[in-house]
This record gives C-alpha cells, structure tokens and sequence, in this order.
C-alpha cells in the first residue's frame, strides 16, 4: 500500500486513503509503504483485523527513483516478516533487513526527518548571528561540520531559508500532532516549525 497521506487539519496525517485501501484487500497480507501516524496506524489494525506490515521509505525527493533502485537496507515491522524479508531479497538482490515493532517504526521515521529539519533549523540560526554580526557563515560552517559527530548534511542555507518541500514540513507537523493526540508538547519541535515557518514568511515578503 504506497499511496499518498497529506498534511490534514492541524498538521495531522490524514490516513484517508490507506483506510480506504486497507478496508478493500481481501484476506492477504499487507504491506504499508505509506508514511503513517501512531494513531492512525492503531486505529487502522484495530478497525480492520488485517495481516499488516509496516515499512518506512526513506526517499530524497530529488532522487527517489534512484534511492529505490539502490537500496540496501530494509526496515519493517508487523505481520508475516518472513514472507516480506523473502520478497525483499528478492527485489533489492539481498538487502540487510532489519525488524522492529512497526510502531517503533512509525515513530523513528517521523523523529528522523524531524531531526534533520531541526538541524536546517540550527544552521539557520548560526547563519542568522553570522549575518548579524559580519562572521563569514560558510567559515563558521566549516568549523562547526569538521566535527564528525555533526557532519555537513543539512548545514548549507539556501536563499529560500529553512527546510521545505514535502517530507520535513509535512512530517515534523505530523509527529507534532501526534504528540497532542498523545497529551504530549514537544517544546522543541514546537519551536522549530515556529522559526521555520517565520524566516521563510520573511523572505517570501523580500
């Protein structure tokens, strides 16, 4: 099941369309590619009692085709793993396959973009002071990401400022309504849709 889960009312997921899926596969087992939420992925198995499996996607969206050719490693979770870990090796000729709890996975793709949103969110920040105080950002850049433990990815500011297009945005909305679904504030994500969504409102107005 690969179909789309859009950015719904209050940044949830809007898992209309897996349901309506889910609901129409007769008695075999299900494999979700769809990014979901906790929630939903509860109530889904709860309403529809079927053999389902959850595998998140990590695709860039630039190079998705090419992420899909090449990948080598696969994690899942949920009903009938040997059948899907099979169909796996079979596709991405023997990929290493790792299992979880699917809602383990459910959540560690929503904080895994969310991180990297929050991290073009640091750097955005530095280059803010930066500007502010006439240091060269690309300089600073450098001797922050030296560091191994930070790295370079997701460090450069592009003249859009913050993190856009359709993973980052929708995701970290998501995990963020999931977690007040949950009674849950998560203060630092809060702040970084916040800042996020101020500095790409500033440079829009330029």
């Amino acid at each position: 099941v690969c179909v789309s889960t859009p950015q719904g009312i209050g940044g949830v997921c809007d898992m209309r369309n897996v349901y309506e899926v889910v609901r129409a596969c007769p008695d075999v087992p299900i494999l979700i590619k769809s990014t979901v939420s906790l929630e939903g992925w509860r109530h889904c198995k709860k309403t529809y009692e079927k053999r389902m499996a959850f595998s998140p996607e990590f695709l860039r969206e630039k190079t998705s085709f090419e992420d899909v050719k090449n990948c080598e490693h696969v994690l899942i979770g949920g009903d009938e793993i040997p059948f899907w870990t099979e169909i796996f090796q079979q596709i991405y000729s023997a990929p290493y396959v790792e299992v979880f709890e699917p809602e383990e996975l459910i959540l560690g793709k929503y904080f895994r973009n969310s991180f990297l949103a929050l991290k073009v969110s640091f750097f955005n920040q530095v280059y803010d002071l930066c500007t502010a105080s006439g240091i060269d950002y690309d300089q600073v850049r450098r001797a922050i990401t030296g560091d191994p433990r930070i790295g370079k990815s997701h460090s450069l500011v592009t003249k859009e400022r913050g993190f856009g297009g359709n993973c980052f945005t929708k995701d970290i909305h998501a995990i963020y309504a999931s977690a007040l679904y949950f009674s849950t504030k998560l203060s630092i994500i809060e702040e970084t849709i916040k800042y996020n969504n101020t500095i790409r409102n500033e440079n829009n107005k330029k």
